[in-house]
């Protein structure tokens, strides 16, 4: 019998990256024991992998090893064994019938496709049903009409987990999202060479914005010594607050040119807007800071997150989309001071660096701003809510699915159907299209038809979608 069980560790989530080391055969199956073979390769993981939390061991073929009992089949007797260390995510790769996972959640995870109309990318499906299938936890998945490829993971998508948080699929521009605010202007005002004459004056207000403490006063709301609840990311990543960003991120100016009224009696706000309206849609994120908070969770290769261990990276992430909120909203400041000017209500808006407003001022103007909003999402976000929708109070309640459980629902790309603060429905959503085409209206409905929101995953489509790629379109 060899003296030593010649191991190759591999990394699950990049199988380029390997090891070799010895392992001696008197070492100790138990996995919870100081000096197990878990603990070994665990800590080779760390080492020479970079994995900074191993969680899970896989053989080839996807058995992984748990129990003692599994250590020792595995390796009693060998001279030489493969195994991939994971980050928590798991096992990449085909599978053997018998290492197929033993029920479970993911094992019975339900996959909707509302993109029967649209015409949708094979690799994006590939995507959807690799994700629904490989990650932990996952009980529910929905393909949007608009669904395309992303890197990894699929955009246009919604995941429901129990259990398990996955940062990646909530991406890097954590909150990103679109927000609707009503200006005072006539169709009369943008119509025809005068909208030409607008978008000069708009020019020019991608810079930063006053000084630090003007940002967060503006971001916190609150005295500099109160820090619970605080938004602001710092001034590297605050100075880039109330800018749009590059990619698809844009703010328009849309005139209302047909609008149906919403009457409902399920406690949402019923929000309006009105033909003839001139409103500015507002689409954008948290610019490089939730970009930054993806890389430091993902930084050795995991993917996902245990629910007692994702505190940390949930608090960024509410951080982070705050912060967007926040930055749409002086997106939209900055423009009302262009678009309506003359407008005490708007002063803060002019882009002044060397100026400078009290806390009293700065909350009276998010005020005023609030009063002109009528919507704003994410469309990049978890949020953790019941599961799955009931129907409201004055619909009956199907024995079916009148149980809840607790649940955890992953957007990239995709609309809420409820508001993400107050969680009552929302009435109104927007939905644009591409460039110089209208943007849509959005009345979310709750019925039996979709299973009052679980068939959609209580979300919707967020655009048109994509048929090329950024680079692939600009070459």
């Amino acid at each position: 019998m060899p003296s030593a069980i010649r191991t190759t560790v591999i990394s699950n989530a990049n199988q380029s990256q390997k090891t070799l080391f010895l392992i001696p055969t008197n070492t100790s199956f138990d996995p919870d024991a100081n000096t197990s073979c878990r603990a070994l390769i665990s800590k080779i993981a760390q080492s020479k992998l970079r994995i900074r939390r191993p969680r899970r061991v896989f053989l080839r073929g996807g058995r992984e090893l748990e129990a003692a009992n599994d250590w020792e089949e595995a390796l009693e007797g060998k001279a030489e064994i493969v195994v991939l260390v994971s980050a928590g995510e798991d096992y990449v790769g085909s599978r053997d019938t018998q290492s197929a996972p033993k029920g479970g959640d993911t094992a019975q995870c339900i996959i909707e496709r509302l993109d029967a109309k649209a015409s949708v990318d094979d690799t994006s499906i590939t995507q959807l049903e690799a994700t629904a299938k490989s990650l932990p936890g996952i009980i529910h998945a929905c393909a949007q009409p608009d669904l395309h490829p992303g890197t990894k993971y699929p955009i246009g998508a919604v995941f429901v987990s129990k259990g398990w948080i996955h940062p990646p699929l909530i991406g890097s521009d954590i909150g990103c999202g679109m927000a609707w605010y009503k200006t005072t202007l006539s169709r009369y005002q943008v119509e025809g060479d005068k909208s030409r004459k607008i978008a000069e004056k708009l020019r020019g207000l991608e810079g930063p914005w006053r000084k630090q403490k003007d940002r967060e006063f503006w971001l916190d709301g609150r005295t500099d010594d109160d820090d619970d609840g605080k938004l602001s990311a710092g001034a590297q990543w605050d100075s880039l607050l109330g800018t749009i960003g590059a990619g698809n991120h844009f703010a328009e100016l849309q005139v209302v040119e047909e609008s149906t009224a919403v009457n409902e009696t399920d406690g949402r706000d019923l929000k309006q807007l009105y033909e003839g309206e001139v409103i500015l849609l507002v689409h954008s994120g948290s610019r490089g800071f939730g970009g930054d908070i993806l890389k430091r969770y993902t930084r050795d290769g995991q993917a996902s997150l245990r629910e007692e261990d994702a505190k940390s990276y949930l608090d960024e992430h509410d951080r982070a989309c705050g912060w967007a909120s926040r930055n749409r909203d002086l997106i939209a400041l900055r423009f009302l001071a262009i678009l309506e000017p003359g407008s005490e209500a708007w002063m803060l808006g002019v882009n002044d660096p060397d100026g400078t407003a009290n806390y009293d001022q700065i909350m009276k103007t998010l005020s005023t701003l609030q009063s002109r909003k009528v919507v704003d999402i994410y469309h990049n976000n978890v949020e953790h809510t019941l599961w799955p929708p009931l129907p409201s109070h004055d619909q009956d309640v199907s024995p079916t699915i009148s149980q809840q459980q607790k649940v955890y629902i992953h957007r990239k790309g995709a609309a809420p159907t409820h508001d993400p603060r107050s969680g009552l429905p929302l009435s109104l959503l927007p939905l644009p299209g591409s460039r110089a085409t209208p943007t849509l209206i959005i009345h979310p409905t709750f019925t039996a038809a979709n299973e009052y929101g679980r068939t959609n995953a209580a979300s919707l489509a967020h655009g048109a979608g994509r048929a090329r790629s950024r680079a692939d379109a600009a070459a």
